[in-house]
């Protein structure tokens, strides 16, 4: 096997690799994409139960950021909406869910019990605590929150999410411990469709370029006749049956298989 031939199948076999990922993943976008989206274009997640004996439950350290020297228009360009549901477990009583920076919010909690939303051992939600006091101040008063909602029934807020470190969090609205709702986290972002369809063509054409690599690698390319379709020239046999032509040279004498001391160069004598 020719060294060319080599490098076409070994490049051939990685490239295939990253294009099925590209193909797969950008199909499986465009399904979820098509079917799993609510009225509004969300992907939600909903958590049956938030439950905490704390004045609050709080889902921190939520990082929105580019690596360093990335312009500021890639976080603007995902275009990323957060969207979320909450509903006392307590018809009667009113509900508090709010976003702020988290240095704000660690401010506000600083020296209060509260817990933190985690996955813990693959379950979710799990919980840790942060021991504390068990009153402050009712969040409605505070004036840090980039976005909240508060009332009886099912509240909602959108936020369209920006750079920075930010957090959010369920508590009563009057700061009173004994949390308990339901919530529904949802996400929603213009790329999400763009990026599927780049995927798609991208593994499309990485995939056929990485077939064709392969399939040479493999077999190696077919030899072309010569130009115009013409054939070697290849001379006649030799027809020693046939006499000679007048004026001719002789043919070669054929070489007889019997070498010396055969039967054409015995000599039989007497019997």
């Amino acid at each position: 096997m020719s060294t060319k031939r080599v490098v076409a199948l070994v490049v051939g076999c990685v490239l295939i690799i990253p294009a099925l990922g590209m193909l797969i993943g950008g199909g499986a976008l465009a399904i979820a994409y098509a079917t799993q989206r609510d009225d509004g274009g969300y992907f939600d997640v909903t958590v049956d139960r938030l439950e905490s004996p704390t004045v609050a439950v709080t889902g921190e350290d939520v990082k929105f950021s580019t690596e360093p020297g990335s312009p500021d228009w890639v976080i603007d360009a995902i275009d990323l909406d957060i969207r979320l549901r909450a509903t006392s477990l307590d018809p009667d009583r009113a509900i508090f869910i709010g976003i702020a920076r988290q240095a704000d919010l660690d401010a506000y909690l600083d020296g209060v019990a509260h817990d933190r939303v985690i996955r813990d051992d693959g379950e979710f939600p799990g919980y840790r605590r942060s021991p504390g006091a068990d009153e402050i101040g009712p969040p409605v008063d505070q004036r840090f929150w980039v976005e909240s909602a508060t009332g009886t029934g099912q509240q909602e807020l959108v936020w369209e999410a920006t750079g920075g470190r930010w957090a959010a969090v369920v508590m009563n609205a009057d700061g009173s411990p004994d949390v308990a709702a339901t919530i529904t986290i949802g996400a929603r972002s213009d790329i999400v469709l763009p990026l599927a369809l780049v995927l798609i063509g991208l593994g499309l054409a990485l995939t056929a370029a990485a077939v064709v690599l392969i399939v040479v690698g493999a077999t190696g390319a077919r030899r072309e006749p010569p130009a115009g379709g013409a054939t070697p020239d290849v001379a006649p046999p030799v027809d020693r049956t046939a006499p000679p032509e007048p004026g001719s040279p002789l043919p070669p004498p054929a070489m007889s298989s019997v070498g010396p001391g055969g039967p054409a160069d015995r000599v039989h004598g007497p019997t």
